[in-house]
């Protein structure tokens, strides 16, 4: 059985193939429809700009890893591994884009406002009716920028630590009173 790409997907691809040799602030919409067979027309009827788009991939994965969190017995460890294992795999495609996004469309900034929506969501899924409290919400918001700065810095680094290493120093470093809703 042949797997479809959905019209997102396919977009998504493009881009990232053109991000392996040029800067993201360079590549225009119109490279990336015609790099993929579609007309810009098409493109923006699925996207506002290369950067919503930059935000869907990045997104997209991370919903994808977020969500297989308690089924097969997948757990924080298994999910920290498989993004430290997408951050390794797409290196080039990410480190363009922390190099070549900025101001309102920085990557960065966009990225750690994704993981800490995230994050939070899957903590509140355990605490059910409860509301989040003020020492939680910061616990979660600083794990958030510490990794996210550990993995930047990972990526931009000449020492390649390996990826699983990474990954154990991630999941060793969350918080203690996150352990409850993430640890397990």
């Amino acid at each position: 059985m042949q797997i479809r790409q959905t019209t997102e997907e396919l977009i998504a691809a493009s881009f990232m193939e053109l991000a392996e040799t040029k800067p993201i602030d360079k590549i225009t919409v119109r490279e990336i429809a015609s790099n993929c067979g579609i007309s810009t027309v098409t493109f923006y009827n699925h996207f506002r700009d290369k950067y919503e788009l930059l935000v869907w991939i990045y997104v997209n994965q991370a919903v994808n890893i977020m969500k297989k969190i308690g089924t097969d017995g997948y757990n924080w460890r298994d999910t920290i591994y498989d993004v430290v294992n997408f951050f390794f795999e797409n290196r080039n495609f990410l480190l363009n884009a922390l190099r070549h996004t900025s101001g309102h469309d920085s990557f960065v900034s966009r990225m750690e406002k994704i993981n800490i929506g995230i994050l939070t969501a899957e903590v509140k899924k355990s605490l059910g009716s409860k509301p989040l409290t003020t020492e939680l919400d910061y616990d979660l918001r600083i794990y958030c920028y510490g990794t996210m700065q550990v993995l930047f810095d990972w990526l931009t680094s000449e020492n390649s630590i390996p990826p699983a290493d990474i990954a154990r120093i991630m999941e060793k470093s969350l918080p203690s009173p996150l352990a409850p809703y993430l640890g397990g």
